[in-house]
């Protein structure tokens, strides 16, 4: 305690290189008291001066990441040893996310301050409403009863076809396909974009719409042309409101992992999710910047095309989307 005490008094800050040795020992001699001593080390550096030092690009940022993955090394054999404590590996990791930082290339930024969602980035809306509403973002609605009332209107607008689908007895059938295609769909929105398989995606959103109504939105990095293949993180309301990350292909859907306690994205606040990848496929996400997703995914090797956005019910305003990537 007289250590901790005296180094905060002092404001003195280790070394990097200081604690690259010591990490370099804990990873040679496979010591647990090591372990946990190189972790109380970093508590030690002051997050606003390690973040000084590791600007991207810089030297002092690539011997951090490198610091980093090490320790990222030693908690995955830490949580392999039974002697280890769970609370300790966790505490460990949240102290790792502080200062882990991979994706250091800006792939997109877009706060929608321009007014102009079609120019810089560029995104194409290929179903819904979408637009920019000054001081909130973009905001899109879909209401999956009023489409479905919709296309029963526009039906009956014709009495002939009414007669002749009477006739054949289809009339009802097809009424019921029609409307189970459009509760299925939704409103979306895209853009192309180069993304590497690893990325770390921030969305900062805000729901606008009725919390008793089916509300759901899905957002992800997609391959090829093909915006039904890839991964999506969704949101969905209900009794026990969650979200979920998919990985998507045509026609069906896998749930990797789903987080459903206590989430409440309904309460009229803005809330910001993050969405991290990593090189070997471990995925995190983030609420509030609160971890509730911990998970790991291959499937998916190669670098996306794009992103794109899909709101299948409710009222959503997006007012910051940022993803990053790596080099």
């Amino acid at each position: 305690m007289s250590l901790i005490h005296n180094m905060k008094k002092s404001e003195k800050y280790i070394p990097l290189v200081t604690m690259r040795k010591i990490a370099e020992k804990v990873r040679t001699n496979g010591s647990l008291s090591r372990f946990v001593a190189f972790a109380m080390f970093l508590t030690l550096v002051p997050v606003s001066h390690l973040q000084a030092q590791t600007e991207p690009g810089s030297a002092a940022a690539s011997r951090t990441q490198e610091l980093v993955d090490q320790l990222k090394e030693l908690i995955r054999g830490a949580e392999r040893d039974q002697r280890s404590s769970p609370l300790l590996t966790k505490q460990l990791r949240e102290l790792v996310r502080r200062y882990d930082w991979p994706w250091k290339v800006a792939l997109l930024h877009d706060d929608f301050r321009d007014g102009d969602y079609t120019y810089d980035p560029s995104w194409i809306v290929s179903n819904g409403d979408f637009r920019v509403v000054r001081g909130s973002g973009l905001r899109t609605v879909f209401d999956t009863t009023r489409q479905g009332r919709r296309l029963v209107d526009k039906r009956n607008e014709n009495p002939a076809m009414d007669i002749f689908e009477g006739i054949f007895g289809a009339r009802d059938r097809e009424a019921r396909s029609d409307l189970q295609t459009t509760s299925q769909s939704g409103a979306e929105i895209y853009t192309r974009l180069s993304i590497t398989k690893a990325f770390a995606v921030k969305v900062q959103l805000k729901f606008r719409g009725n919390s008793d109504d089916d509300n759901r939105l899905e957002f992800g990095p997609y391959l090829n042309n093909e915006r039904h293949l890839g991964y999506r993180l969704a949101y969905e309301s209900g009794n026990r409101p969650s979200l979920s990350l998919l990985r998507i292909a045509p026609g069906r859907s896998a749930i990797i992992e789903t987080y459903d306690r206590g989430l409440d994205l309904e309460d009229g606040n803005p809330h910001i999710i993050e969405w991290r990848r990593a090189d070997d496929g471990e995925m995190v996400v983030l609420l509030d910047d609160k971890e509730i997703i911990r998970t790991v995914d291959r499937a998916h090797s190669d670098s996306f095309n794009g992103f794109n956005i899909v709101n299948k019910g409710g009222v959503y305003e997006l007012k910051e989307i940022s993803i990053f990537g790596t080099h």
